[in-house]
């Protein structure tokens, strides 16, 4: 299934302003052509052999908290479905080194090849290596009901979106370490306002993708309890347009009992001043 351990060292990421982006030789959509060629190897071959190949040496999975991915891929078998997806949206950082990339995946069973196929959404990060290959740094997925369309994936259109070169004139600054400043101390909800647009994409398990500041304010304000999150994990191109973070997440409920540890992962894309584009996905441990 889809779903990243040496911690890295933290990478600030900052607020900025645009200024001119160059065209990159590699783009949004060659990324969503990459991410085709990995769903392909993967239909053709397997998923354990696709995952190997497409993963960069040094990578990671949920399982569900940090593991190194290809050390916890050798030690398994072949699973016995055939996992297929496709981008539906992609981002490319204007260093041309940094990518993101989401959308739906299909998982039917080899074993039971009559029963329906399971379903769900990917996110990944990917990252331009020495060798100028891409390769696949970070992995994760939730599952949810079958669409309107269970045999296949959805027909939907890609986003494909080139980030623009952003210099810092700001104090430093890092939007996860803001947003857990806040979310510590305040309702977690309120956290959420001013860091989501229209664009943002919340994903949760056994749900569909929620999509826009509507809808994920909408899903955030029926959460009760208080959640208290700590990074782990992140990093960004030099450019500071775009990020990634990963970390554990606990909570309390409104009687003060506690919830059960998560690990969540969130990406940004930097747009100016505080307002971020991030996708949030949290897994239970």
């Amino acid at each position: 299934m889809r779903k990243f351990v040496q911690a890295l060292t933290a990478t600030s990421l900052f607020v900025m302003t645009v200024t001119t982006a160059s065209t990159p030789e590699f783009s949004a959509k060659d990324l969503a052509r990459d991410e085709g060629k990995f769903a392909a190897f993967s239909v053709k071959d397997g998923m354990r052999a696709a995952f190997l190949e497409f993963f960069a040496d040094q990578s990671w999975l949920l399982r569900p908290g940090l593991v190194d991915a290809k050390a916890w891929l050798q030690a398994q078998t072949d699973p016995p479905i055939v996992l297929d997806w496709k981008s539906q949206r992609t981002i490319l950082s204007a260093s041309g080194d940094l990518g993101f990339s989401t959308g739906p995946w299909i998982r039917p069973s080899k074993s039971t090849p009559n029963a329906p196929a399971a379903h769900g959404q990917f996110f990944s990060v990917w990252q331009k290596q020495k060798s100028v290959e891409w390769k696949v740094l970070i992995d994760h997925c939730i599952s949810h009901d079958p669409p309107a369309t269970p045999d296949a994936l959805p027909a939907t259109p890609l986003v494909a979106l080139n980030l623009t070169a952003l210099k810092r004139d700001a104090p430093v600054y890092d939007a996860e370490k803001d947003f857990v400043h806040h979310a510590n101390k305040v309702p977690s909800r309120f956290s959420y306002i001013d860091r989501v647009t229209d664009h943002t994409v919340l994903l949760r398990d056994g749900q569909f993708p929620i999509v826009g500041k509507a809808a994920v304010m909408a899903y955030v304000n029926a959460q009760a309890g208080q959640w208290e999150w700590t990074p782990t994990l992140q990093g960004a191109p030099s450019t500071n347009d775009f990020a990634y973070v990963v970390g554990n997440v606990d909570g309390k409920t409104q009687k003060g009992e506690p919830h059960r540890g998560r690990t969540y992962a969130s990406g940004y894309e930097m747009l100016a001043a505080k307002h971020l584009h991030a996708g949030r996905l949290r897994r239970k441990s």
